[in-house]
């Protein structure tokens, strides 16, 4: 009898060597998939950066300043390193308070073409990650002060 239980303690202690066996398999499969997700999304990380960008214009006009240039410089860089298949757009406004509509209009798509022409020409940047939009004349945008509604803002989705 001796020798039949040892036989059945050894099926059994097989039955759970092959159960851990599967069990570790599937953890190893497991942590792969896990470390193939991070490398992924590291990678999407990467590829995800959320640039915003604020330009401001003497009223007017929609001639860029030295130092919005710069302020694109930096952006066009961003954009340059970043996913090649991300869209920026960059809206042109103008303070409603000053300039008729079509006035406003006008202004606000020649703002917003100076930024994308800035941005394409000087620095390199891809038109095709680039979208031009234009809202003419708004209210206030920021702190009840119509001056920073003569802007351009540039962000990305």
């Amino acid at each position: 009898m001796t020798i039949v239980r040892n036989v059945y303690y050894n099926a059994e202690i097989n039955a759970m060597r092959e159960q851990l066996n599967r069990m570790t398999e599937e953890n190893a499969r497991l942590e792969a998939a896990l470390a193939q997700k991070d490398r992924e999304m590291a990678e999407a990380a990467g590829k995800r950066i959320a640039a915003s960008n604020f330009i401001a214009f003497k009223i007017g006009k929609s001639k860029l300043s030295k130092e919005a240039r710069i302020n694109l410089g930096m952006l066009a860089e961003v954009i340059k390193q970043g996913d090649a298949s991300a869209v920026y757009t960059i809206t042109g406004y103008a303070d409603a308070g000053t300039g008729s509509k079509k006035l406003n209009e006008r202004l606000s798509k020649a703002r917003a073409e100076a930024v994308r022409d800035c941005l394409v020409k000087e620095f390199g940047v891809n038109s095709s990650q680039l979208k031009v939009e234009y809202k003419g004349g708004v209210d206030n945008m920021f702190y009840d002060d119509p001056r920073m509604s003569r802007a351009v803002i540039t962000t990305s989705k």
